[in-house]
């Protein structure tokens, strides 16, 4: 499933991966649904996502 996003709001992920691998955690919330933005990993992908499913997410491979 693709889910149209703003340049807003890959921005606002982006930020939050980038305080995720400073800080460990984000205090960011989704701009369209105000829920936390968590972090899910797998064995080579990682994402930035809302913890709603099927709501913004970014994807990151080969980590």
């Amino acid at each position: 499933m693709v889910i149209e996003m703003t340049k807003e709001e890959i921005d606002l992920l982006d930020s939050a991966d980038d305080e995720i691998a400073k800080y460990g955690k984000t205090d960011k919330k989704c701009p369209r649904c105000g829920n936390d933005i968590i972090l899910e990993e797998g064995r080579s992908w990682y994402s930035i996502r809302c913890k709603t499913d099927n709501c913004i997410s970014l994807d990151f491979r080969g980590f």
